[in-house]
C-alpha cells in the first residue's frame, strides 16, 4: 500500500515527479586525479546504448534526499554523500499518456485544423550532486545496467538526448575542461 501511495504522491497532474543524482568522482574513486573530474553514467534499461543518470520516484515515507540516494544505490551501486541540490528540471518530452487534442475551427465556410501547442513536460526532476565514495559490485540492477565513468564532454554528448540531464550536468561542479 505504501508503494502505491508513493506512486500517487509522485504525480503532479500529468507530470511525474522524480529525484536524480549527478554522481561525481572523488579522491576515493580516482586517487591521483582531481576531484569531480568524472561523472558516472549508467545505461538505460530500455536501450543499453543510451546513457542516463540515476533517477526515479520515491516512497511515501522517504525524504527526497533519501530517495535520490536509494535510486543511486539501486541503479548503479553508488555509495556517497550528497553535497548540494541542483534544483528542479523538466523533462521536455511529452508525457507518455498525453494525447494531442485536434481542434477544428470553422471560418468563412472553411474548416481549419490545428493542434494544441501546450504540451506538458513528461516529468519534473529534483537533482542532487553527489560525491561518490565507492561503487559496490553487487546492487539491485547490476544485471540490467552498465556503468561508465565519463569526462564532462563525454557525458554532455552521451546525455544529449535527455535535455534535463544535460542541464543537471551543467549545474554541477564537474570540471568542465
Amino acid at each position: 500500500m505504501a508503494d502505491f501511495q508513493g506512486q500517487i504522491a509522485q504525480k503532479s497532474g500529468m507530470m511525474k515527479q522524480a529525484r536524480g543524482i549527478v554522481p561525481l568522482s572523488s579522491a576515493k574513486t580516482h586517487p591521483g586525479y582531481p576531484e569531480r573530474k568524472y561523472i558516472l553514467c549508467i545505461s538505460s534499461t530500455n536501450n543499453k546504448q543510451s546513457w542516463v543518470l540515476p533517477k526515479g520516484g520515491w516512497e511515501i515515507d522517504e525524504l527526497i534526499e533519501e530517495a535520490a540516494l536509494r535510486e543511486a544505490w539501486e541503479e548503479a551501486g553508488i555509495v556517497g554523500k550528497i553535497t548540494c541540490s541542483l534544483g528542479m528540471m523538466h523533462d521536455p518530452r511529452p508525457a507518455k499518456t498525453f494525447q494531442r487534442t485536434v481542434k477544428y475551427v470553422m471560418q468563412d465556410n472553411h474548416s481549419y485544423m490545428f493542434h494544441d501547442s501546450c504540451i506538458p513536460p513528461r516529468a519534473v526532476f529534483q537533482y542532487f550532486e553527489l560525491d561518490v565514495e565507492r561503487l559496490e559490485d553487487e546492487y539491485p540492477e547490476m544485471n540490467k545496467r552498465i556503468r561508465k565513468w565519463m569526462t564532462y564532454s563525454e557525458a554532455k554528448e552521451a546525455l544529449a538526448w535527455r535535455l534535463e540531464m544535460v542541464e543537471a550536468l551543467e549545474r554541477s561542479s564537474i570540471l568542465k575542461f
